[in-house]
């Protein structure tokens, strides 16, 4: 054999091997991409604590590691408060700012990586770990916190690869993270406004005070009874929140009177459904929500004021809210009558149940009432 075919062998040999090196690699770069999108579709839509909990549970996993924390920074004090953790690390631990390696990888943006701390100043921070990796969770415009992790269940030390994965992961994180806190403001600036509209509803008259809180308090404990989803509990309480909105519009002479209603001022009062869900109208993604305070007081017979719609007809939020604002009415006293007992408004609810309410969800406020009322 020539000494030429020889080396063009062994020259295919090479190639062959870097072919199936570089193959290698791109199946580990494939997979940790399909990872990476895996775990940032899985952030979208959750709260802080489940963006936490869910970071620290696909961090364990694919890290191999036996501590992992999630410190968040707090917006009052310049410190860092542990949100969750596993392992070797105190569940309320916080870490005051100052010249620490926490510190260090929110300042520097970098992670911070050592394979025995116990060689270091550092020491005192995690005592009962030797390798440890901490990665900056930085979102678009601000640091919201760090990711610890101690060492390796197999006893490897980390290498770039890892700290490579773990700052990739944190970035999806933060960002997640980032807008979970821009969501959280303005569901607090939207709820602020809604209690806004709620006092100025029962300012009106004494008569009423407390009553949209009590009726969505009723409201969610029936919704809990019957494993209503964390969405739709969320849009029962605003529609709990602002079922009597339309009755801003009722005059005051009519609210307060202490003698029964002529048949005038009862329409009045019962155009209040009409008039709430026309005021909020225009907020087009809360539908669900102006049909609950629109039907409310529809009846599960079909008997109802405006529409007639009977039974499942009738949107569940609406149903939900019929029960609990018969069964407060029925036990808060009015200028024309005096409240009853809550057995005796109890005992209501049973006999108009599969009349005036859906019979389920009359179950279901008696399966929740002990509670309610301890």
């Amino acid at each position: 054999m020539s000494k030429e075919n020889t080396n063009s062998k062994e020259q295919l040999k090479q190639v062959q091997k870097d072919l199936a090196l570089t193959v290698e690699e791109l199946s580990d770069v494939y997979e940790e991409i399909s990872i990476l999108y895996h775990i940032s579709q899985s952030f979208s839509g959750l709260t802080i604590d489940d963006i936490c909990n869910k970071l620290l549970d696909e961090v364990a996993i694919n890290l191999d590691v036996k501590t992992v924390s999630i410190l968040l920074l707090d917006e009052e004090r310049p410190e860092a408060y542990t949100a969750v953790s596993t392992g070797k690390w105190a569940p309320d631990k916080v870490i005051a700012k100052g010249d620490n390696i926490i510190w260090h990888a929110i300042e520097r943006n970098k992670p911070q990586v050592f394979c025995d701390i116990n060689n270091t100043p550092h020491k005192k921070i995690c005592p009962d770990l030797q390798a440890i990796m901490v990665c900056p969770l930085t979102g678009k415009k601000k640091k919201v916190g760090v990711i610890l992790t101690g060492e390796k269940t197999s006893g490897e030390e980390f290498f770039a690869s890892d700290s490579k994965f773990l700052m990739a992961i944190a970035s999806q994180a933060a960002l997640a993270i980032e807008n979970a806190y821009l969501h959280q403001e303005l569901e607090g600036f939207f709820f602020g406004t809604v209690m806004a509209f709620v006092k100025a509803i029962e300012s009106r008259s004494h008569w009423t005070s407390g009553h949209s809180e009590r009726v969505t308090r009723y409201a969610l404990a029936i919704a809990h009874q019957m494993n209503m989803d964390r969405s739709f509990i969320e849009r029962l309480r605003i529609c709990g929140l602002l079922h009597d909105i339309g009755k801003i519009a009722t005059p005051i002479e009519i609210l307060d009177k202490r003698g029964e209603l002529d048949d005038n001022e009862l329409i009045e009062v019962e155009q209040h459904p009409l008039t709430g869900s026309s005021i909020l109208s225009e907020l087009k993604q809360f539908r669900d929500i102006t049909d609950g305070i629109r039907y409310h007081h529809e009846k599960w017979d079909g008997n109802g004021v405006h529409e007639k719609l009977k039974g499942t007809e009738i949107p569940v939020m609406a149903r939900i809210i019929s029960v609990a604002d018969a069964f407060d009415a029925m036990t808060s006293d009015r200028p024309y009558r005096k409240k009853l007992s809550f057995e005796k408004a109890l005992n209501e609810l049973i006999v108009h149940s599969g009349k005036q309410f859906d019979p389920d969800i009359v179950d279901a406020f008696m399966q929740v009432k002990d509670a309610l009322f301890l």
